[in-house]
């Protein structure tokens, strides 16, 4: 797998233009795949492209082959102040180690709407988890399905961020948690696997990519 950290050229018109559009930065991030930009390409098969901005840090990309940052300057020659790959193995993880950790998360449930038949119809209604318990509850959740276990998390960020699709168009809003803390390997299996695809919703926007670190 790999780990791409880009410093975009906020100068540059398409650069600044996926600043301001997740969309539109996922578009571009595709090209650095064989086929993957061109319209209904598909991504290689296996590849999960996770993505995070994290601000004067840049962005930071994973992906599971090789990216090609050389094709996405070839079509837009200004695009990128710099860029950093370097390969990364997930092989190494042992049952009961630390790491800390970081995740940008559209943190939301599922509810029933009024009028539902609970018992045969499944929960449609979904809702942004607000307080730092419930948040820090679901990504507990989600360590029990991923292979970790929650050591201490903090909230970095928490609330709504407005999404463009594109230039005009009518913003979404999604609700954005970020969370910084340290893990506990549980399953390394499980949690490498969690790593390849992701925690949550709206991964395609910048949401889901769980980094780690040696604590």
């Amino acid at each position: 797998m790999y780990l791409s950290r880009l410093f975009l050229n906020d100068h540059s018109k398409q650069a600044a233009a996926d600043l301001r559009s997740a969309y539109g930065l996922h578009q571009t991030l595709r090209w650095a795949f064989p086929n993957a930009g061109e319209e209904n390409g598909p991504l290689p098969e296996g590849e999960r492209l996770l993505w995070r901005d994290d601000g004067p840090h840049g962005i930071l990309v994973q992906s599971v082959t090789r990216p090609s940052w050389d094709a996405v300057s070839a079509r837009h020659p200004d695009y990128f102040h710099d860029v950093q790959v370097k390969p990364f193995d997930l092989t190494g993880l042992q049952a009961g180690q630390h790491l800390a950790f970081k995740l940008k998360a559209n943190v939301t449930v599922n509810r029933w709407r009024d009028g539902q038949d609970r018992d045969a119809e499944k929960r449609t209604k979904r809702e942004a988890l607000r307080g730092a318990k419930e948040q820090v509850e679901w990504l507990e959740r989600q360590g029990e399905r991923g292979g970790f276990s929650v050591v201490g998390a903090d909230i970095a960020q928490s609330g709504n961020v407005r999404l463009y699709k594109a230039r005009g168009s009518t913003p979404m809003t999604l609700f954005a948690v970020t969370f910084e803390g340290v893990l506990r390997i549980e399953d390394p299996a499980l949690l490498a696997q969690t790593v390849r695809g992701g925690i949550g919703r709206a991964k395609a926007l910048g949401f889901g990519l769980l980094s780690l670190a040696r604590v």
